[in-house]
């Protein structure tokens, strides 16, 4: 599907070139040259003037005019006139917006899908309009313009942008004019893919709920292992105190030492973060946004899907795990690298007859040298960090190996399949400008290899809570749990700071209105009942514009960059927060000491 898309482009951009060429190598020199003919006919030659020069694109029309010259004046306008009827009529045919812009980005012609797209009626003018003003509504050329590209290396320049002020997703691509060796202007099409871009999302969408029923089942052996280890140690917290009266012990043992609390303590706490990775991921792979890509550390990823789909999995399927030692980082949305694992797996272990047998799975990194790219057509040279998964089912027919990316392409029985994870996966690989590889023999197994390139390493920093930043200013806490109210109230009081608690929006609006306290920054939750943290936040703004505030939220996709900038949030943090994070957010937004409002 993506080759034909890619072919389909590929023949409409050269249709495009062809186009611009034909309109300013032959019908544009021709009417210069009748223009000529007609000012010559009309008004003799003055003796110190030469005739006006055409504009050519590659200088050499002298002898085309001067044919053309020998020719009736009737005859050579009705010939023009044709050329250019042909011209416009193909100019207009073309579905796509195509627009003939000049170095400043002014629209010179645009055939009638881009009049469409364009103007406000859909049949107004559009020439001597700046492209920017009518595709983004702004006075400055747009970020991703791909204008400066093209000057700098004078080639054709493709890329997709999403353009909200006209509601569309255009695969834009923009071809240099050039006379003389000069730039004098572009070609710019733009293929609306919006319809595909929806389908795709779809797509994942729906390939998400095929493996949801997979996850859930590691999802809650893994919560139950979580709160055992949290409840458990808070238990023998309670039980080891040192006691207030004799004969109070229940545990008969000796008072518990200051070390025991401390591992008992770090034991919650690694429970607690276990915890918070597990909602991340399910979170992230939920997640019906576009692709999220950052510098990622696979090794965690790759360990923790696979423990939770052993404990999904039968007893009778083993699940082997092999990672290498120090495997470098790649560029990647982490929702995403689980999903292509999770659908791999899923796929082995249901190719398995009777769910008996092993599926391996492997993570490794290696340079591509010579016989790599022989191997692998698309792989081009360098370092990869390489996923496999293998599996001891009863392979794939050849006639069906060919096809297993096609979209809805299954050969399970109706109803227990859509046909949608491996063209999900394969989408997803090609997007984080990977490589995947299938491998099958029948009665043997199957093998599925996945190249991702690897990425320069960022180090990252401690976790350990030492020398946390302190201050003195006054902050207002919100939360509507009482208990994390408390917590982070007590957790900030030890770090030196003036704290006033609030259990509701409306009680922290009252710390305002009264005017008894100065205030220096607010730290607010966003799911609160009567009120959101956002709501909150931009009425505190409306009273004290510039003060700071802080908004943490369970979930980050909940308010957008541009909603918490204008209610005059500074910082967004994911719950739970924790202390290091949470100590030096403070002091990033707090850089002054004694600011605040009255």
């Amino acid at each position: 599907m993506n080759t034909l898309l890619l072919t389909i482009i590929f023949f409409l951009l050269a249709g495009y070139a062809g186009l611009a060429l034909l309109y300013f190598v032959t019908i544009r020199p021709r009417l210069r040259c009748l223009q000529s003919m007609q000012l010559q006919a009309s008004t003799p030659p003055s003796s110190g003037s030469a005739a006006p020069e055409p504009l050519t694109v590659d200088g050499n029309h002298d002898d085309a005019a001067a044919q053309n010259e020998s020719l009736p004046q009737q005859a050579l306008q009705q010939a023009l006139q044709r050329s250019l009827n042909e011209w416009w009529h193909t100019f207009d045919a073309v579905i796509d917006p195509i627009l003939i812009l000049d170095t400043d980005l002014t629209i010179v012609k645009g055939n009638r899908a881009a009049v469409q797209l364009l103007s406000v009626d859909g049949s107004g003018i559009i020439e001597g309009e700046k492209c920017y003003q009518l595709f983004a509504g702004t006075e400055m050329p747009c970020p991703q313009c791909p204008i400066r590209t093209i000057c700098g290396e004078i080639k054709t320049h493709k890329h997709e942008v999403s353009h909200r002020y006209i509601g569309r997703t255009l695969s834009v691509s923009c071809v240099p004019i050039i006379s003389d060796d000069q730039i004098v202007g572009f070609v710019h099409s733009a293929k609306d893919v919006s319809h595909q871009r929806n389908l795709e999302k779809r797509l994942v969408h729906a390939s998400k709920l095929e493996a949801i029923s997979t996850l859930a089942g590691g999802i809650a052996h893994d919560f139950n292992n979580i709160l055992g280890a949290i409840l458990g140690n808070a238990d023998l917290l309670l039980y080891r105190l040192p006691i207030q009266k004799v004969g109070d012990n229940p545990f008969g043992g000796p008072p518990i030492t200051f070390e025991e609390i401390a591992d008992h303590i770090q034991a919650i706490k690694r429970a607690g973060n276990r915890a918070k990775d597990l909602v991340g991921q399910i979170l992230a792979f939920s997640r019906q946004t576009t692709n999220q890509r950052r510098n990622l550390m696979i090794a965690p990823v790759v360990k923790e899907v696979c423990r939770l789909l052993r404990s999904s999995f039968p007893a009778t399927i083993e699940l082997k795990v092999a990672v290498a030692q120090d495997i470098g980082m790649i560029s990647a949305d982490p929702g995403q690298i689980q999903q292509v694992l999770m659908n791999l797996c899923t796929n082995a272990a249901q190719a398995l007859e009777n769910e008996i047998g092993v599926i391996e799975v492997s993570l490794r990194e290696i340079e591509t040298g010579r016989a790599e790219q022989l191997r692998y057509n698309d792989l081009a040279p360098g370092k990869y960090v390489v996923l496999t998964v293998q599996d001891t089912g009863g392979g794939i027919p050849p006639e069906t190996l060919e096809r297993i990316f096609d979209p809805f392409f299954t050969t399970k029985e109706v109803g227990e399949g859509s046909g949608l994870g491996l063209a999900v996966i394969h989408g997803i690989i090609v997007s984080h400008d990977g490589v995947i590889d299938v491998k099958s023999e029948l009665g043997k197994g199957t093998v599925f290899t996945v190249f991702f390139p690897r990425v320069q390493e960022v180090a990252g920093k401690d976790d350990e809570i030492v020398s946390l930043p302190r201050g003195t200013e006054t902050i207002l806490f919100v939360d509507d749990e009482e208990d994390i109210v408390k917590m982070r109230t007590g957790m900030l009081s030890y770090l030196g700071y003036r704290m006033l608690p609030a259990t509701s929006p409306e009680q922290a609006l009252n710390y305002f209105t009264k005017g008894q306290e100065h205030i220096d920054l607010l730290i607010t939750d966003h799911t609160m009942p009567r009120m959101t943290g956002l709501q909150l936040a931009t009425r505190v703004n409306a009273m004290h514009p510039g003060l700071p505030i802080i908004l943490c939220s369970g979930y980050s996709e909940a308010v957008t960059p541009e909603e918490a900038q204008k209610a005059g949030v500074r910082r967004f943090l994911a719950k739970p927060v924790d202390m290091r994070l949470l100590a030096t957010a403070i002091r990033d937004v707090l850089p002054n000491k004694d600011r605040g409002v009255q």
